[in-house]
């Protein structure tokens, strides 16, 4: 048996037992590829999502408002962030 066939046996049996699969674990290019696309359009989506909320930081009525909305929108970019790195 191949190596890539010993190591897809394996990647079958992790997934059809639920056993998370790691960035570094080998996985075929494929599943690889498609993962890769699905964290950047969540990161896309995380980034997106700020833009609208820090157009209202400079129309928030008090300090208060202004701080939350500050921290909504550096939440939103730190996730964006990790998911970029992940990706």
């Amino acid at each position: 048996m191949s190596k890539d066939k010993e190591f897809e046996k394996e990647f079958e049996r992790k997934i059809d037992n639920e056993i998370k699969i790691e960035p570094r674990d080998w996985m075929p290019q494929a599943y690889r590829d498609n993962l890769i696309r699905q964290i950047s359009q969540h990161a896309h989506s995380e980034v997106v999502g700020m833009l609208p909320e820090a157009n209202w930081i400079t129309r928030a009525p008090s300090l208060r408002r202004k701080v939350a909305l500050l921290a909504k929108v550096q939440d939103e970019a730190g996730h964006g962030l990790y998911l970029y790195s992940a990706a």
